[in-house]
C-alpha cells in the first residue's frame, strides 16, 4: 500500500500545501531549481509518485505555457488529490513567493545596490541555483536518454540551443521527432524483431 492510500483526503491536501510552501520558501531560482527537491519530497520520501511520473512532469511543465513551479504544483496536486489537491499545491507554491515579493517591493527603495552583503548573497544564490539546475539536467538525461537515437537527438537539440534557436522551435521539433520515431520507425522495426524471436 502506498503512502498516498494511507493518508486521508485532508492529510493529503495539507501535505501538498505545506510541502510546496516549504519548497517555494527555501528553494531560490525558479522551477528548474525546485525539481530535485520535488523529486526528493514526493518520489523518494513519500513514494506518492514514481520517477517516471516525475520525468513526465518535467517534460510537460517545460512544454506548456506558464511558470514551471506553478505547473509542477498543479500536476502533482492533480495526481495525488485531484482538483482540490491541485488548488492546495498551487496555493502553497504561490504563497511564499507572493509574501516575499511584497516585502521586497516594500523595502526595495531602502536597499543599496552597492551593499556588499546584498551583492554577495545574490552571487552565492546564483552559484547554488546553477548547481541545482545541473543536477536536474543530469537526472533528466539519465532517465530520458535510453538509446543511441535519443542521445543523438539530445546532442542536436543542445547544439540548436547553443546557436540560440528559439526554444519553442526546439520543443516543436522534439515533438515532431517523437511522433515520427514512435509511429513510423518503431513499426518498421517490429516485424524484424518478431521474426527474430520466431527463429
Amino acid at each position: 500500500m502506498t503512502e498516498e492510500k494511507k493518508l486521508s483526503c485532508a492529510a493529503r491536501l495539507w501535505l501538498l500545501f505545506f510541502t510546496f510552501a516549504r519548497i517555494a520558501a527555501l528553494v531560490v531560482g525558479g522551477g528548474l531549481a525546485m525539481l530535485p527537491v520535488i523529486e526528493e519530497a514526493f518520489s523518494v520520501k513519500k513514494k506518492l509518485l514514481t520517477k517516471d511520473e516525475i520525468l513526465d512532469m518535467v517534460t510537460l511543465t517545460q512544454t506548456v505555457p506558464g511558470i514551471i513551479a506553478a505547473n509542477s504544483a498543479v500536476y502533482i496536486g492533480m495526481k495525488i488529490a485531484g482538483f482540490m489537491g491541485a488548488l492546495c499545491a498551487l496555493a502553497g507554491a504561490i504563497f511564499p513567493s507572493f509574501t516575499v515579493i511584497v516585502i521586497i517591493a516594500w523595502l526595495f527603495p531602502e536597499l543599496s545596490p552597492d551593499n556588499r552583503f546584498y551583492l554577495g548573497a545574490f552571487a552565492g544564490v546564483r552559484a547554488g541555483v546553477t548547481g541545482l539546475i545541473i543536477v536536474t539536467a543530469c537526472k533528466m538525461a539519465k532517465k530520458g536518454i535510453k538509446g543511441v537515437v535519443e542521445a543523438v537527438m539530445a546532442v542536436i537539440f543542445l547544439l540548436a540551443a547553443l546557436f540560440k534557436i528559439h526554444p519553442a522551435l526546439i520543443i516543436i521539433s522534439g515533438m515532431i521527432y517523437g511522433i515520427i520515431y514512435t509511429s513510423i520507425i518503431k513499426r518498421r522495426l517490429a516485424p524484424a524483431v518478431n521474426g527474430g524471436e520466431k527463429c
